[in-house]
Protein backbone atom coordinates (compact mmCIF):
# COMPACT_ATOMS: atom_id res chain seq x y z
CA UNK A 1 0.00 0.00 0.00
CA UNK A 2 2.73 2.32 0.51
CA UNK A 3 3.50 1.68 -3.23
CA UNK A 4 0.29 3.09 -4.26
CA UNK A 5 -1.67 -0.28 -4.58
CA UNK A 6 -4.75 -1.67 -3.46
CA UNK A 7 -4.04 -4.51 -1.84
CA UNK A 8 -7.03 -7.42 -1.06
CA UNK A 9 -6.67 -9.95 1.85
CA UNK A 10 -8.71 -12.94 0.92
CA UNK A 11 -9.96 -15.70 4.00
CA UNK A 12 -12.50 -17.84 4.92
CA UNK A 13 -12.57 -16.40 8.54
CA UNK A 14 -13.14 -13.07 10.44
CA UNK A 15 -9.14 -11.58 10.38
CA UNK A 16 -8.81 -8.54 13.39
CA UNK A 17 -6.30 -6.23 13.53
CA UNK A 18 -5.42 -5.80 9.66
CA UNK A 19 -3.71 -2.54 8.62
CA UNK A 20 -5.88 0.29 7.66
CA UNK A 21 -6.46 0.42 3.79
CA UNK A 22 -6.51 -3.41 3.39
CA UNK A 23 -9.57 -4.71 2.12
CA UNK A 24 -11.08 -8.00 3.93
CA UNK A 25 -12.69 -10.18 1.60
CA UNK A 26 -14.41 -13.37 1.75
CA UNK A 27 -12.66 -16.12 -0.18
CA UNK A 28 -15.73 -18.18 -0.49
CA UNK A 29 -16.50 -15.46 -3.66
CA UNK A 30 -13.57 -17.59 -5.21
CA UNK A 31 -13.68 -21.23 -4.25
CA UNK A 32 -15.82 -22.84 -1.30
CA UNK A 33 -14.00 -23.93 1.98
CA UNK A 34 -14.42 -27.29 1.13
CA UNK A 35 -11.94 -27.51 -1.61
CA UNK A 36 -9.13 -26.49 0.70
CA UNK A 37 -9.35 -30.18 1.48
CA UNK A 38 -9.20 -31.53 -2.42
CA UNK A 39 -4.85 -30.70 -2.90
CA UNK A 40 -2.98 -33.81 -1.02
CA UNK A 41 0.45 -33.34 0.07
CA UNK A 42 2.55 -35.96 2.14
CA UNK A 43 -0.84 -37.79 2.64
CA UNK A 44 -2.95 -34.61 4.11
CA UNK A 45 -4.62 -31.69 2.21
CA UNK A 46 -1.96 -29.05 1.96
CA UNK A 47 -3.10 -25.41 1.49
CA UNK A 48 -0.22 -24.61 -0.39
CA UNK A 49 -1.67 -26.36 -3.01
CA UNK A 50 -4.46 -25.11 -3.05
CA UNK A 51 -3.51 -21.77 -2.90
CA UNK A 52 -2.15 -22.23 -6.17
CA UNK A 53 -5.63 -23.19 -7.30
CA UNK A 54 -7.09 -20.05 -5.45
CA UNK A 55 -4.92 -17.78 -7.35
CA UNK A 56 -5.72 -18.94 -10.93
CA UNK A 57 -9.29 -19.26 -10.09
CA UNK A 58 -8.78 -15.08 -8.54
CA UNK A 59 -7.71 -14.64 -12.29
CA UNK A 60 -10.75 -15.40 -14.00
CA UNK A 61 -13.53 -13.59 -11.39
CA UNK A 62 -11.25 -10.59 -10.72
CA UNK A 63 -8.70 -9.88 -12.92
CA UNK A 64 -6.59 -8.85 -9.82
CA UNK A 65 -2.29 -9.60 -8.83
CA UNK A 66 -1.68 -12.17 -6.63
CA UNK A 67 0.78 -11.67 -4.02
CA UNK A 68 2.22 -13.95 -1.43
CA UNK A 69 2.48 -12.72 2.20
CA UNK A 70 6.06 -12.82 2.29
CA UNK A 71 6.62 -10.41 -0.25
CA UNK A 72 7.76 -6.97 0.68
CA UNK A 73 7.95 -4.59 -1.58
CA UNK A 74 10.74 -1.95 -2.21
CA UNK A 75 9.54 0.42 -5.24
CA UNK A 76 6.01 0.25 -7.36
CA UNK A 77 5.38 -3.10 -8.46
CA UNK A 78 6.44 -3.31 -12.41
CA UNK A 79 3.98 -4.60 -14.91
CA UNK A 80 4.50 -5.91 -18.28
CA UNK A 81 3.23 -4.00 -21.11
CA UNK A 82 0.87 -6.94 -21.95
CA UNK A 83 -0.61 -6.49 -18.59
CA UNK A 84 0.78 -9.38 -16.82
CA UNK A 85 3.15 -10.47 -14.24
CA UNK A 86 5.27 -13.45 -14.73
CA UNK A 87 8.69 -13.48 -13.35
CA UNK A 88 11.21 -15.71 -14.00
CA UNK A 89 13.65 -17.32 -11.22
CA UNK A 90 17.20 -16.92 -11.25
CA UNK A 91 17.29 -21.37 -11.56
CA UNK A 92 14.97 -20.70 -14.81
CA UNK A 93 11.39 -21.85 -13.30
CA UNK A 94 8.31 -19.87 -12.61
CA UNK A 95 7.79 -18.82 -9.42
CA UNK A 96 3.61 -17.69 -8.16
CA UNK A 97 4.75 -15.62 -5.17
CA UNK A 98 3.76 -13.15 -7.41
CA UNK A 99 1.47 -13.24 -10.23
CA UNK A 100 -0.41 -11.55 -12.73
CA UNK A 101 -2.33 -13.47 -15.56
CA UNK A 102 -4.80 -11.53 -18.09
CA UNK A 103 -4.75 -14.42 -20.95
CA UNK A 104 -8.35 -16.21 -20.04
CA UNK A 105 -6.79 -19.42 -22.74
CA UNK A 106 -3.81 -19.88 -19.93
CA UNK A 107 -5.73 -19.48 -16.77
CA UNK A 108 -8.32 -22.10 -18.03
CA UNK A 109 -5.62 -23.82 -19.06
CA UNK A 110 -4.37 -23.48 -15.75
CA UNK A 111 -7.24 -24.37 -13.51
CA UNK A 112 -8.40 -27.60 -15.97
CA UNK A 113 -4.42 -29.12 -14.98
CA UNK A 114 -5.46 -28.53 -11.40
CA UNK A 115 -8.48 -29.81 -11.42
CA UNK A 116 -6.75 -33.01 -13.01
CA UNK A 117 -5.11 -32.90 -9.59
CA UNK A 118 -7.49 -33.12 -6.96
CA UNK A 119 -7.35 -36.17 -4.77
CA UNK A 120 -4.19 -37.49 -6.38
CA UNK A 121 -0.93 -37.64 -4.07
CA UNK A 122 0.88 -34.36 -5.02
CA UNK A 123 4.74 -33.65 -5.47
CA UNK A 124 5.77 -30.24 -3.92
CA UNK A 125 5.11 -27.44 -6.50
CA UNK A 126 2.85 -29.68 -8.74
CA UNK A 127 0.41 -27.51 -9.10
CA UNK A 128 2.54 -24.38 -8.52
CA UNK A 129 5.77 -23.58 -10.10
CA UNK A 130 5.71 -27.33 -11.85
CA UNK A 131 2.84 -26.35 -13.56
CA UNK A 132 3.89 -22.78 -14.31
CA UNK A 133 6.71 -23.74 -15.83
CA UNK A 134 5.02 -26.39 -18.51
CA UNK A 135 1.83 -24.19 -19.15
CA UNK A 136 3.77 -20.96 -20.20
CA UNK A 137 6.35 -23.20 -21.55
CA UNK A 138 4.11 -24.12 -24.34
CA UNK A 139 3.52 -20.45 -24.71
CA UNK A 140 6.16 -18.62 -25.28
CA UNK A 141 4.18 -15.42 -26.63
CA UNK A 142 4.00 -14.66 -22.10
CA UNK A 143 7.01 -11.99 -21.42
CA UNK A 144 8.71 -13.54 -18.42
CA UNK A 145 10.25 -10.68 -16.02
CA UNK A 146 14.01 -10.97 -14.89
CA UNK A 147 14.49 -12.00 -11.28
CA UNK A 148 16.49 -9.28 -10.61
CA UNK A 149 13.31 -7.18 -10.21
CA UNK A 150 10.85 -9.47 -7.68
CA UNK A 151 13.26 -12.04 -6.64
CA UNK A 152 17.36 -10.36 -6.40
CA UNK A 153 18.18 -12.90 -3.49
CA UNK A 154 16.92 -16.79 -4.14
CA UNK A 155 16.21 -18.90 -1.57
CA UNK A 156 19.92 -20.28 -1.15
CA UNK A 157 21.25 -16.94 -0.24
CA UNK A 158 18.16 -15.59 1.52
CA UNK A 159 19.46 -15.55 4.85
CA UNK A 160 22.14 -13.07 3.94
CA UNK A 161 19.55 -10.06 4.79
CA UNK A 162 19.52 -10.98 8.46
CA UNK A 163 23.34 -10.56 8.52
CA UNK A 164 25.10 -7.16 9.19
CA UNK A 165 28.01 -8.07 7.46
CA UNK A 166 26.02 -9.01 4.28
CA UNK A 167 24.65 -5.74 4.20
CA UNK A 168 26.43 -4.34 1.29
CA UNK A 169 25.98 -7.92 -0.68
CA UNK A 170 21.95 -7.41 -0.82
CA UNK A 171 22.41 -3.77 -1.49
CA UNK A 172 24.41 -4.87 -4.13
CA UNK A 173 21.81 -7.49 -5.55
CA UNK A 174 18.50 -5.42 -4.64
CA UNK A 175 19.62 -2.33 -6.50
CA UNK A 176 17.46 -2.72 -9.71
CA UNK A 177 14.69 -4.42 -7.41
CA UNK A 178 11.00 -3.65 -7.07
CA UNK A 179 10.55 -6.26 -3.96
CA UNK A 180 12.38 -8.88 -2.43
CA UNK A 181 10.87 -12.87 -1.52
CA UNK A 182 11.42 -13.66 1.92
CA UNK A 183 11.08 -17.31 1.06
CA UNK A 184 8.74 -17.74 5.08
CA UNK A 185 9.22 -21.62 4.50
CA UNK A 186 13.42 -21.11 4.76
CA UNK A 187 12.62 -18.85 7.44
CA UNK A 188 10.87 -21.31 9.35
CA UNK A 189 13.67 -23.98 8.62
CA UNK A 190 16.26 -21.66 9.69
CA UNK A 191 14.50 -20.73 12.92
CA UNK A 192 14.15 -17.59 12.71
CA UNK A 193 11.42 -15.96 15.53
CA UNK A 194 9.26 -13.44 13.40
CA UNK A 195 8.14 -11.56 16.42
CA UNK A 196 12.05 -10.65 16.74
CA UNK A 197 13.30 -7.69 14.25
CA UNK A 198 16.38 -8.79 12.39
CA UNK A 199 19.90 -6.86 14.13
CA UNK A 200 20.70 -3.52 13.29
CA UNK A 201 22.68 -3.41 10.58
CA UNK A 202 21.11 -5.50 8.01
CA UNK A 203 19.93 -5.46 5.03
CA UNK A 204 16.43 -6.44 6.24
CA UNK A 205 16.65 -4.32 9.36
CA UNK A 206 17.59 -1.25 7.53
CA UNK A 207 14.88 -1.77 5.09
CA UNK A 208 12.26 -2.16 8.02
CA UNK A 209 13.20 1.07 9.55
CA UNK A 210 12.54 2.91 6.57
CA UNK A 211 8.80 1.82 6.53
CA UNK A 212 8.74 2.79 10.33
CA UNK A 213 7.78 -0.78 10.94
CA UNK A 214 10.37 -1.75 13.80
CA UNK A 215 7.80 -1.13 16.59
CA UNK A 216 5.66 -4.05 15.41
CA UNK A 217 8.46 -6.56 16.44
CA UNK A 218 8.71 -7.30 20.55
CA UNK A 219 12.61 -6.65 20.35
CA UNK A 220 15.54 -6.46 18.39
CA UNK A 221 18.10 -10.18 17.12
CA UNK A 222 21.88 -9.48 18.36
CA UNK A 223 23.65 -9.90 15.82
CA UNK A 224 25.57 -12.60 17.41
CA UNK A 225 22.75 -14.35 18.04
CA UNK A 226 21.07 -14.23 14.69
CA UNK A 227 25.27 -15.43 13.14
CA UNK A 228 24.81 -18.31 15.67
CA UNK A 229 21.08 -18.89 14.13
CA UNK A 230 22.68 -18.88 10.15
CA UNK A 231 25.14 -20.68 11.32
CA UNK A 232 23.25 -23.49 12.61
CA UNK A 233 21.32 -23.80 9.57
CA UNK A 234 24.01 -23.80 6.90
CA UNK A 235 25.66 -26.47 9.21
CA UNK A 236 22.07 -28.68 9.08
CA UNK A 237 21.71 -27.61 5.18
CA UNK A 238 25.13 -29.14 4.14
CA UNK A 239 24.90 -32.36 6.66
CA UNK A 240 27.27 -30.84 8.69
CA UNK A 241 25.26 -30.26 12.00
CA UNK A 242 26.19 -31.88 15.47
CA UNK A 243 22.67 -33.78 15.88
CA UNK A 244 22.30 -36.90 17.14
CA UNK A 245 21.62 -38.72 14.15
CA UNK A 246 24.34 -37.22 12.23
CA UNK A 247 26.97 -38.00 14.72
CA UNK A 248 25.80 -41.87 14.54
CA UNK A 249 26.12 -41.50 10.82
CA UNK A 250 29.67 -40.43 11.16
CA UNK A 251 30.57 -42.61 13.77
CA UNK A 252 29.45 -45.93 12.80
CA UNK A 253 31.56 -45.94 9.49
CA UNK A 254 34.13 -44.97 11.40
CA UNK A 255 34.31 -47.66 13.82
CA UNK A 256 33.52 -50.04 11.44
CA UNK A 257 36.56 -49.02 9.35
CA UNK A 258 38.47 -49.45 12.51
CA UNK A 259 37.43 -52.63 13.00
CA UNK A 260 37.80 -53.98 9.28
CA UNK A 261 41.64 -52.61 9.87
CA UNK A 262 42.58 -53.78 12.91
CA UNK A 263 40.53 -57.05 13.28
CA UNK A 264 42.97 -60.56 13.46
CA UNK A 265 43.52 -61.87 10.24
Amino acid sequence: MRQGCELTLYSYRRVDNIPDGVVLADASEILPEEMTKYFIFNNIPDLGHFSDFFRYSMFRKNKKTWVDLDMLFLAKPYVSPSGDIVVQERQGGVNGAILGLTSPFLVDELIARSKALMGKKLRWGETGPLLLEAVLGENNDIAKISSKIYYPIDHLDIYKIFLPEEKEWCIDHTSQSVALHLFNNILNKIGYWKDISPPEGSYLYGILKKIEAIDFFQGIYPDYVMKNIINNYNFRLNGKDLGLKNIIKQVVPSVYRTYRHYRPS
